[in-house]
């Protein structure tokens, strides 16, 4: 068994999966098996996986038709035999003692998850930006639920190595989620975690954001879809769970982010409907307000008069508040 599985899903993006995987073999922790799984590419990723399976045992291919990145991830955790996961998008990359540092960590705090720093990294402009500082060191698994749903952390499942135990709790995967499904599955693995730890470090992986990537592309009805879906499939997850009733605060700030990232990318369909539950929201919960930051005002003229607010929102989009 091996300490740890990297699980890499990749789909057609064989211009930057060298990049990554030879950050993972270079890693100053050997005891890692490597499992790349191949959803469907139809450009030349393939050929660079089998080239590198080839050359380093570790590597564990796994060939599937194209069902999205939840069943990607889905189809690794299933192969995988290490004691932890650590989930890597292909076209992203660490640092070459990432695996090292925080699987140490992992066994001297005997930890369900252990959360490290990153980079955004941006290559269109060279410039990076550190993830947000965590203020704890420890939590429990609700505990960081509720600072992830406040932004006080974040919800990446490549930004913390779990335990492969965690998905002994009936861990379910959404396949038509593209856009969100991150937020249900870190919620379900923290729900089931005692012990999160976070590793005050250098950050450990870079996370590369491109002009045409998923979460910086303009939005289609499906993403928009997936957007308004994911808070529904959080609170359908706690809903009969004990806790349920004392988390009320951290789904309303999903929810009010969830709405805020449609107006941020332009998605006015609904924004008098959106805007009218975020205002709601910040009745019953006012000290939220800062989770819609600048948009408060578009909230508001949007929901007391959709002229008002489409007006108001090519203000932003002139000012770039809105990409």
């Amino acid at each position: 068994m091996p300490a740890v599985s990297i699980i890499i899903p990749v789909y057609n993006i064989g211009k930057y999966l060298e990049k990554c995987l030879d950050s993972v073999i270079a890693q100053t922790f050997p005891d890692i098996e490597i499992i790349v799984v191949n959803d469907g590419s139809t450009d030349n990723s393939p050929e660079i996986i089998a080239r590198y399976a080839d050359k380093d045992p570790r590597i564990v291919v796994i060939d599937k038709a194209n069902e999205g990145l939840a069943y990607a991830r889905k189809s690794g955790i299933e192969a995988a035999n290490g004691e932890y996961i650590q989930h890597l998008d292909g076209d992203d990359y660490l640092e070459l003692d990432a695996i090292e540092l925080v699987y140490r960590k992992a066994k001297e705090k005997d930890a369900d998850m252990v959360v490290f720093p990153f980079w955004f990294d941006y290559p269109d402009s060279g410039k990076s930006k550190r993830s947000i500082e965590i203020a704890c060191t420890s939590y429990t698994g609700l505990e960081y639920f509720s600072a992830i749903s406040f932004s006080k952390a974040h919800w990446a499942v490549w930004s913390y190595l779990h335990k492969r135990s965690l998905y002994a709790n009936s861990i379910t995967f959404r396949q038509e989620l593209s856009y969100g499904e991150d937020v249900f599955l870190t919620t379900q693995l923290s729900y089931y975690s005692s012990r999160v730890a976070v590793l005050k470090s250098r950050p450990l992986l870079h996370y590369i954001i491109r002009e045409n990537s998923i979460t910086n592309s303009r939005l289609s009805e499906k993403k928009a879809g997936n957007i308004l879906l994911y808070p529904s499939l959080v609170d359908n997850f706690l809903k009969n769970k004990p806790e349920y009733s004392s988390l009320q605060k951290e789904l309303s700030a999903i929810r009010i982010q969830a709405n805020n990232e449609l107006l941020s990318k332009r998605w006015f369909k609904d924004a008098h409907k959106l805007s009218k539950e975020s205002l709601a929201i910040l009745r019953q919960y006012p000290d939220l307000k800062p989770q819609v930051k600048s948009f408060y005002k578009l909230f508001t003229l949007y929901a007391h008069n959709r002229l008002l607010g489409r007006l108001y929102a090519q203000y932003y989009i002139f000012k770039k508040k809105i990409k």
